[in-house]
């Protein structure tokens, strides 16, 4: 059975909305996913009275809409950036032991491994090819959710662009809850019994050629180890926090479904990525325009894609940290979105307004 189950009965939400963010200026860009908080700094949120009230409130927010835009941050900083994703996992019920996820690669690391660059030099550097030369023919490659081969993957992601490229470099966010509504019954119910296998097979690689330049872990969390990248997660997941059905067995990490054959696995992936890809509803599209934007995500409901469009542009250089959430599981008693909520156009099971 895909059912991985908690080991006791959760409750969704876990807490209360307290209604902390209704006076902000908040603009939800898709039906589905993405919304935008406008003309707010988020770096004062994290020194107001209360504060813990605020970010425990924006993770129920995050865990509805998968991914929250603030632009024109041009006074967040690294140490900021941190506390914002830090705070965000503790205040929402993470395990305690829980924190920053450590890039596998040690030469990827820099000198804050809990910050990542995104920098295509050093994607060059570890993957040993060029991004440009060769004709652009699809980017379905590109989709992803991120570190989905670790045993205890991340819970959110915060990125910010240090550097843009003239026009291009934009980031497409697709609903893991869309996806799996999008399914008919008899198929939800045959997605819910799988599991999936994620995996990194270079990193793999990485590790069996040069161990001493690995960090074997802990990475973040405790069940992050070795350097076999790869473990069995539920192809739908329960998020902690909504009690929404999302399918998380999709994209790049994810090597295979468990127990079918490989035509068989093959055409669950294409049945995935043709329905993300032909539902343009259920992607949401952000155009970076300033070195102040943020990016905040919840990993266990979203995908996402970077679009490598910018050659001769400029380069794209972004911060990202991310932080390690809870050992993937299904609530067999969980709902998909539209059997919580209603149906279309969704309503908040955790409304803004408190």
């Amino acid at each position: 059975m895909g059912s991985i189950t908690p080991s006791s009965p959760p409750v969704y939400p876990p807490f209360p909305n307290t209604g902390s963010l209704k006076d902000f200026n908040l603009v939800h860009l898709t039906p589905a996913i993405g919304s935008e908080f406008r003309d707010v700094d988020v770096t004062a949120w994290l020194r107001e009275p209360n504060s813990d009230d605020m970010i425990r409130d924006l993770s129920l927010l995050l865990a509805e809409r998968g991914v929250i835009f603030f632009r024109n941050q041009h006074n967040i900083t690294d140490t900021l950036q941190k506390e914002l994703c830090r705070r965000l996992n503790e205040l929402s019920g993470a395990p305690k032991e829980n924190g920053f996820y450590r890039h596998s690669l040690l030469a990827m690391q820099g000198e804050d491994p809990e910050m990542g660059k995104v920098d295509p030099d050093r994607l060059r550097t570890m993957y040993n090819k060029p991004l440009n030369g060769m004709p652009r023919q699809t980017h379905i490659r590109e989709w992803h959710t991120d570190s989905s081969f670790e045993y205890m993957p991340p819970s959110y992601t915060v990125l910010r662009l240090g550097e843009m490229p003239e026009t291009g470099g934009d980031t497409l966010w697709a609903s893991g809850y869309e996806l799996y509504d999008r399914l008919s019954p008899p198929y939800k119910r045959f997605y819910d019994t799988l599991t999936a296998t994620h995996m990194s097979p270079a990193l793999a690689e990485a590790g069996r050629q040069n161990p001493k330049g690995m960090d074997s872990g802990p990475r973040g969390a405790s069940g992050n180890v070795g350097l076999d990248f790869c473990t069995q997660h539920p192809l739908v997941r329960t998020h902690p926090l909504t009690g929404w059905k999302a399918v998380f067995g999709w994209g790049t990490n994810c090597h295979h479904i468990d127990g079918v054959t490989e035509m068989e696995s093959k055409a669950l992936f294409d049945k995935n990525r043709r329905l993300i890809m032909d539902n343009q509803d259920l992607q949401v599209r952000f155009r970076w325009e300033s070195t102040g934007d943020l990016a905040v995500w919840d990993n266990r409901c979203t995908f996402h894609s970077a679009t490598h469009d910018h050659f001769g542009l400029g380069e794209r250089v972004g911060w990202r940290c991310m932080v390690m959430g809870e050992r993937p599981f299904l609530d067999p008693k969980s709902k998909s979105r539209k059997e919580a909520t209603g149906g279309w156009p969704y309503k908040l099971e955790n409304p803004i307004e408190g």
